[in-house]
């Protein structure tokens, strides 16, 4: 009789026991899930950023190749004006020598120009 007490409360121990395992595996599937939702919310975050990164960058190139075309549009003003300026300067000359070296420097400013004009004209894709 005692071995079947004994084997009663083992018995017993074994089921609490069983039913204290099977509570965690419950309880953990329950954090599993919750886990897993956080991981999704994540991904999700992630693409969202990798979308705004990819539009950022689109957006730097957009405004860097404007940049240049502003760059390229203030050379050639500022050639432009040489250009102008050297002209007025070539009217106004006193000497011989005087004028040989404004034209000299008009004709410098006008291949700056001349080059100036193509990389404005590939910039904006005119042929």
């Amino acid at each position: 009789m005692k071995s079947n007490n004994v084997n009663t409360l083992l018995q017993i121990v074994a089921i609490i026991i069983l039913l204290i395992v099977g509570y965690l595996v419950f309880k953990s599937s329950s954090n599993w899930k919750v886990i897993e939702i956080e991981l999704n919310n994540a991904r999700q975050e992630l693409q969202t950023s990798k979308a705004n990164v990819v539009n950022a960058k689109t957006e730097l190139e957009k405004f860097r190749k404007e940049f240049e075309q502003m760059k390229a549009q203030k050379d050639f003003i500022i050639h432009k004006r040489d250009s102008l300026i050297l002209d007025f300067k070539r009217k106004n000359a006193r000497d011989w020598n005087e004028l040989q070296r404004i034209k000299d420097s008009i004709k410098a400013v006008n291949d700056k120009l001349a080059k100036d004009r193509v990389i404005l004209d590939g910039l904006f894709g005119v042929n």
